[in-house]
């Protein structure tokens, strides 16, 4: 059989990212589980299954920014014959002697994010996405052809640092300057190991030519809020126009998606001016959204701030997509991040806005409150260790998550992790051995409620997810599991003392 020649370039991501998660895109948490901690036929069955394969090798569908990054490709210039999303089961017809350029996608390739509280807690090695993303890198074919790999992503800024056989680590955004630079590698141009794209205009970022995993289809970038910790606080504050979003959202249903995802940092800031929200336009674009038929449409993410001096958008937003009717509930990723006002301060000056700062722990509860009225389930992340933190700042934070109990979401909390190109990049993450007393019995308050509120998300979650009766059933069964595994963890962490 004759070898397959290869494109010039292929994007991929590991099975970790290139899963279906059965249309439950939550289900994608499992893959910061340790691999010993779970067999692999169990997690590639129930939690990550593959995404479908096209007869060429190619993905059906894909991350959204391995999407964005094709047709930046494409409207540059270069030809389909030359690029592929290739899925990651089926390289050998991807990648051959002609392959010059392997892209990889990641949110979290070597597991610094949510990774070692769960290591630590389970003590079991490490996890799914950083054995897959290492296993793609060190691939036969890569290491046969030796193509240059290229890393983007959101997680990508984890691999400075890591010798792990990557050539380029690409920050930042791809659509102008990713294209220039596969020019160069393919020209055998001098590129430096780290490259930092430039933020595009939101008119400029490109429509997709395939369906994304979870129906995601972007909305806009950036954020005005400038936390310390976070990378979407470097970009400046862009929206795309609603034909462009309409037209991503026309991919993704003809191409069998049937759900919708509207991802941006912060939804209510989507044509956001003048420093007010624009509720007309975004009313406007999800009501274009709901004409044209998924069966649920959902946000990424949401600032409780917005949520808070918008409240009666956030109940229009809900009858305009039929909240209660024609879908059970909406939901999105909150950041809560601490319930210490001193540290807000500090690293957090503008979380509030345009409220004080000291009214922040009533703010969350009323969002909890109104979320809870129209059907919406927050995911909530919570940043442990932020420099300076001390026992009381984490006491704050505990008794915020003890008032929030009765309502039903995710609590997750995460270790302060350095991230390149922030402004506490340049400070020590904090790590097992800084932990107080007070961190684990906050990680064991946020086990609780996610163990008493699994049940209920996994029946709600059903609505989205194309898993049949035995994989319900089978999810069922790892729920009451985990109940009986991580309980002596819980209550060892609520004593203050570390899992094990």
């Amino acid at each position: 059989m004759p070898q397959n020649p290869g494109k010039r370039i292929v994007l991929t991501s590991d099975t970790t990212m290139m899963s279906s998660y059965h249309g439950g895109v939550m289900l994608g948490f499992a893959a910061i589980m340790p691999r010993r901690a779970l067999p692999e036929w169990i997690f590639h069955n129930l939690f990550c299954p593959p995404v479908p394969v096209a007869k060429d090798g190619s993905a059906e569908i894909a991350p959204c920014g391995l999407r964005k990054v094709e047709a930046a490709l494409l409207d540059a210039g270069f030809s389909r014959d030359e690029v592929m999303v290739a899925h990651p089961h089926h390289l050998e017809q991807a990648i051959g002697p002609n392959t010059k350029i392997v892209g990889i996608t990641h949110d979290d390739p070597m597991g610094k994010i949510a990774i070692r509280e769960v290591e630590d807690i389970i003590g079991r090695g490490p996890p799914f996405n950083r054995s897959k993303f290492l296993q793609l890198v060190h691939h036969p074919l890569i290491r046969e052809h030796r193509p240059k790999v290229v890393v983007g992503g959101n997680g990508a800024w984890e691999v400075m640092g890591e010798d792990v056989g990557v050539d380029h680590i690409y920050l930042g955004e791809g659509e102008t300057d990713f294209p220039v630079i596969c020019r160069k590698i393919i020209g055998n141009e001098t590129v430096p190991p780290v490259i930092r794209g430039n933020a595009v205009a939101g008119d400029v970022i490109p429509v997709n030519r395939g369906a994304t995993i979870g129906g995601i289809v972007e909305i806009g970038r950036g954020c005005w809020r400038g936390c310390a910790f976070c990378s979407p606080a470097m970009r400046s504050l862009r929206h795309r126009p609603v034909e462009k979003i309409l037209e991503d959202v026309r991919v993704n249903l003809e191409c069998g998606q049937k759900d919708i995802i509207l991802h941006c940092e912060d939804f209510f800031s989507y044509g956001y001016s003048g420093g007010r929200t624009d509720e007309k336009k975004i009313l406007q674009m999800v009501s274009a959204v709901k004409e044209l038929g998924p069966k649920t449409i959902d946000v990424s993410h949401l600032s409780i701030a917005s949520v808070h001096h918008n409240q009666e958008l956030l109940r229009s937003v809900s009858r305009t997509v039929g909240v209660g009717s024609d879908q059970n509930h909406m939901s999105a990723w909150i950041g809560i991040e601490s319930g210490s006002c001193r540290i807000l301060k500090m690293h957090m000056p503008n979380k509030a806005r345009p409220a004080k700062i000291e009214n922040w722990p009533e703010i969350v509860r009323d969002c909890y409150r109104l979320f809870a009225e129209e059907s919406w389930l927050p995911v909530a992340s919570l940043v442990l260790g932020l420099p300076e933190e001390t026992a009381d700042d984490v006491i704050k934070t505990t008794e915020l998550v003890e008032s929030l109990m009765d309502y039903t979401g995710l609590m997750l909390p995460l270790f302060f992790t350095t991230i390149a190109d922030t402004k506490l990049g340049g400070r020590r993450g904090f790590a097992r051995e800084d932990a107080l007393p007070e961190h684990w019995q906050l990680v064991g308050l946020c086990l609780e409620y996610n163990l008493h509120h699994l049940k209920k998300l996994h029946r709600l979650y059903k609505e989205r997810m194309t898993a049949g009766p035995a994989v319900h059933a089978a999810l069922k069964g790892m729920n009451l599991m985990a109940d009986l595994v991580l309980s002596k963890y819980m209550k060892r962490m609520k004593r203050g003392e570390p899992p094990n």
